[in-house]
Parts: C-alpha cells; sequence; structure tokens
C-alpha cells in the first residue's frame, strides 16, 4: 500500500511541474520571439530500474525539458529598426564578454551608430565583429530580406547576418529571450530573410496551453485523491491492528 501511495505522490509532483511550466509560457505569451518549454514524463517501470532503484516502486518523473524553437507570427510594426526572422536562425550579440543568440530584433542604434538590442547588447556579424551603420548622411535606414542595410539608399551599413545552430538542444535560455550555446557553435546562413517592420511573436497558443494546463489540474487533483484514499486506509489499518 505504501508503494502506491508514493507512486501517487510522484504522479501529483510531475503534474506540478507541468502546470508551473505552463504558467511560465502562458506569461510569456506577449514577448517577443519568446520560445515555449515543453515537459516530458518517464515512468520507472522496467527491470532493474524497478527491482533496485525504486524497490518496486513505480515513480513518475521528468525526462526532459526541452524548448520549441518553432517559428512564432509576425507583428507589423512599421519601425524601420524592427526585424523578424522568417525561418531558422538567431541574431548573435555580446553581452560584455559573453556571445549570445536570440531572435528578437527590437533594434537601435547607439551614438556611435552601434546596432545595439532593446537592453543594449551589441549584435554581431560576420567575423563577430560589431555591426555599425554610418547615419552622418540621414536616417532613413532599409533592411532588405538578405540582411543588407542601406541608408538613403547607399548601402553603408553591411549586413544584418543570422547564424545557424546545428544542435539547438545545446542553447539555454538566460532570459530577455537570449540563449547560451553550451557546446559547440554557429555557423553564418548562406540563406536566409529577415523582414523589416516586423518582430516575431511568441510561439505559444494561449487556448493549446490553457487546454494543457486543465488536464494537468484535473491529473493532480486525481493524484491527491489516490494519496488522501491511501491515508485512510492507513488509518484504518492501524485501528485494526490494534484490535485485541
Amino acid at each position: 500500500m505504501v508503494s502506491g501511495k508514493y507512486s501517487a505522490l510522484s504522479g501529483a509532483l510531475t503534474r506540478e511541474q507541468a502546470m508551473s511550466n505552463i504558467a511560465s509560457n502562458l506569461a510569456n505569451v506577449n514577448t517577443t520571439s519568446f520560445k515555449k518549454d515543453r515537459i516530458g514524463f518517464a515512468a520507472l517501470l522496467q527491470g532493474a530500474k524497478q527491482t533496485r532503484t525504486t524497490r518496486g516502486i513505480n515513480y513518475a518523473r521528468t525526462r526532459t525539458i526541452a524548448t520549441d524553437f518553432s517559428q512564432g507570427g509576425m507583428q507589423t510594426t512599421d519601425r524601420s529598426l524592427d526585424v523578424a526572422i522568417d525561418g531558422p536562425g538567431f541574431f548573435k550579440v555580446r553581452r560584455g564578454g559573453e556571445v549570445l543568440y536570440t531572435r528578437a530584433g527590437r533594434l537601435h542604434l547607439d551614438n556611435n551608430g552601434t546596432i545595439m538590442t532593446e537592453e543594449g547588447f551589441t549584435v554581431l556579424g560576420a567575423g563577430d565583429e560589431p555591426m555599425q551603420v554610418d547615419t552622418t548622411q540621414g536616417k532613413s535606414i532599409v533592411i532588405a530580406e538578405s540582411g543588407e542595410i542601406s541608408v538613403n539608399g547607399e548601402q553603408t551599413g553591411g549586413t544584418l547576418q543570422v547564424f545557424g545552430i546545428a544542435d539547438q538542444n545545446k542553447l539555454t535560455k538566460v532570459g530577455h529571450s537570449l540563449y547560451r550555446l553550451t557546446e559547440g557553435g554557429d555557423q553564418p546562413l548562406a540563406e536566409f530573410r529577415v523582414v523589416q517592420g516586423n518582430l516575431e511573436t511568441a510561439n505559444v497558443n494561449m487556448v493549446e496551453e490553457m487546454t494543457a494546463m486543465i488536464a494537468s489540474q484535473r491529473s493532480f487533483e486525481a493524484h491527491t485523491k489516490v494519496i488522501e484514499s491511501y491515508s485512510k486506509l492507513g488509518e484504518k489499518q492501524d485501528e485494526l491492528g490494534s484490535v485485541g
């Protein structure tokens, strides 16, 4: 009976983790280029793991927490320094001495014409050099789909580069829609498409997340009811054991 109680408890804990993950996704539904997370669960129900590791108890556990990098939608802003990546890839930025990656393309220029992110991080181009735009002749900036930057019709700002990551599972979130590459490297993409005057929206579907939250809540309640039932059975068992 105790083993069943622990199984129900582990199930309740995994449902609680699922609801916390869904809540995080919903909280970022309006965050530019946010990528939702998905939790995968597994049960220790096989072979030596169940007989040795869990001593016959079927525990549920979190198997994976992975980021879903699928494309978000496009939100038109008509701002010349707002750009969205249509397809795979990331912008590369420098935060202090660290190189990070992002798909959030709300950019601006500092006093020297250096392209910065909304948070003030330097955008890097080919060769990991900071991107700069010469605005001395004007401020009419056009960013082509190929990333070429023109000011007043002249290409004086280089090319906004998009980088590919071979194994996106090696990317970890560090906040502000930024990612750190924990292993491996990047590769400048030869072909990509950026859309000026647009931002990528979060890839979170509110209806889908709310449905998943309701299902997880019901599962959590079912597990807690099982725990309560085992507790009541335990009390009755103690009463029977004390008779005579």
